[in-house]
């Protein structure tokens, strides 16, 4: 028993030595005029690369010619591809469906990357971390909004300290994340992964 207690105490400060943090080092705040959940931009093209979502499908051009067209997690008829981007190097896919929530495949279709559902309005970061938001709602209005860093290749959830109760809707320009709160106040925070 003492030894198990020992082996999980060395396994917990090995994970706190290691654990990622955000650190926020720079805000601003300005009022905001538009439509907060299309604010971002969703790149879907790298250099002679275009992925055009056609809500139900998605289609790869490259240099203009169409390469590849595939429906990825056979979504049913009720539900659609949202939240599409695709990722700096142009070599992923980003995307949430309504019914199974969030995934990254190839540009072939396969899939990389399962996270499931809880987590939304997700956008690359880099080609290894994408943020998004965890949010709770009442059915008509957010109660409470965190917004959050996944580690791709890990899963690891890592919530950005923002002071605002209801954070939304983010949109990541490294070093920079924007994100809006309920009374159209657009925040711009400088991030720094430690």
């Amino acid at each position: 028993m003492k030894k198990n207690l020992t082996l999980f105490c060395a396994l917990c400060i090995i994970q706190c030595i290691f654990a990622k943090s955000i650190v926020v080092t720079q805000k601003t705040s300005e009022s905001y005029i538009g439509n907060m959940t299309q604010a971002c931009e969703w790149k879907l093209s790298h250099k002679n690369i275009e992925v055009v979502n056609h809500l139900k499908y998605f289609e790869v051009k490259k240099s203009g010619e169409v390469v590849a067209f595939f429906d990825p997690v056979n979504i049913d008829r009720n539900s659609l591809y949202i939240w599409v981007e695709l990722s700096p190097n142009g070599k992923m896919l980003l995307f949430t469906t309504s019914d199974q929530g969030v995934f990254i495949c190839n540009l072939k279709g396969d899939i990389l990357y399962k996270f499931g559902r809880g987590v939304t309005a997700t956008n690359w970061w880099n080609n290894r971390y994408i943020v998004g938001m965890i949010e709770k709602d009442n059915g008509v209005d957010f109660l409470k909004s965190d917004l959050v860093m996944i580690d791709i290749k890990t899963g690891e959830k890592i919530q950005i300290q923002t002071e605002e109760e209801i954070a939304l809707y983010p949109c990541a320009n490294k070093p920079y994340l924007e994100y809006f709160t309920p009374d159209n106040t657009k925040y711009t925070i400088k991030l720094k992964i430690r």
